[in-house]
């Protein structure tokens, strides 16, 4: 190549059609329902490929009281088991075929599989709606409760239709959820510290060293004033994670940082801390001669 032009183009249907119509030879990204179309237009065709990014709905459980619950005095999502009924409420199949084309992996763990492959047995929570409203009646939460779910609409793919479609799942165990689906910016404003306005979210993570430390310290271990899990939005907090965290960045016998980063992510499981979704896809369009 001896001349590469970027143009910015931020609306999804001017990007798609530039594309279509040969005024540009690449274009990232494609929305998922645009592939078809990509591929059967005449001169361009769809490259899709797995992203390492993981998708995943986190859970206020550190607050006394969830500031947009109709419960008062405790926190639903303090209890394991509405956590886990949470979990189990997940469709993930249906997001997959019906919300990502199938342009997504589905999720167990809070690490794509090929960045970790010390823990292969682990397996997504199955989805039972009537366990799930067994759960929420076990916890004292049968007739459900209302809370409010943050959710960027521009920064992760189909992320506000992703987040609609969980507002339907969780309805039929009692959850009554109001989605609030704002700009990325604006989003990110109002759940990231020193805030942490949010009672229940979905985000997305990468990390940046492909390593299990990132997503520990980071993500999983409980929020310290030194900065360790400072994207951890909903304060889950096993103080054995952070011990773990802290001996896996020193460890150097792989097979033994292995087994720490095995040991975190299960004890992350048990608890039902995070609800992983999946590895979404990534999508470029291309003209034929590229």
């Amino acid at each position: 190549l001896t001349k590469v032009v970027f143009k910015p183009i931020s609306s999804d249907p001017t990007r798609v059609a530039a594309l279509l119509s040969g005024s540009i030879d690449m274009a990232y990204p494609i929305p998922v329902q645009d592939l078809g179309r990509v591929d059967s237009n005449d001169g361009t065709s769809a490259m899709t490929g797995p992203e390492l990014r993981t998708i995943f709905l986190g859970m206020n459980q550190s607050a006394a009281e969830l500031k947009t619950s109709n419960v008062k005095g405790k926190n639903p999502f303090a209890d394991i088991k509405v956590r886990e009924a949470v979990c189990r409420a997940i469709k993930i199949e249906a997001i997959k075929k019906k919300v990502m084309r199938n342009l997504a992996d589905p999720a167990a763990m809070m690490i794509s599989p090929k960045l970790f492959t010390g823990l292969t047995d682990q397996e997504r929570i199955d989805y039972d709606v009537d366990a799930a409203k067994k759960l929420m009646a076990d916890a004292g939460y049968a007739d459900g409760f209302t809370v409010t779910m943050d959710c960027p609409n521009n920064r992760y793919v189909n992320d506000e239709k992703i987040c609609t479609a969980v507002v339907g799942m969780m309805a039929k165990i009692g959850i009554k959820v109001s989605l609030l689906a704002q700009p990325k910016a604006i989003y990110f404003g109002k759940v990231l510290g020193p805030k942490y306005d949010t009672d229940f979210y979905l985000l997305g993570w990468t990390p940046g060293s492909l390593d299990s430390w990132n997503v520990l310290n980071n993500l999983i271990r409980c929020r310290e004033d030194n900065g360790n899990g400072k994207f951890n939005l909903g304060g889950y907090c096993n103080p054995r994670i952070g011990e773990l965290s802290d001996m896996v960045l020193s460890e150097t016998d792989i097979a033994k940082r292995d087994a720490m980063i095995a040991e975190a992510y299960t004890i992350l499981h048990t608890e039902r801390g995070y609800v992983p979704l999946h590895q979404q896809g990534l999508a470029w369009g291309k003209a034929d001669k590229v």
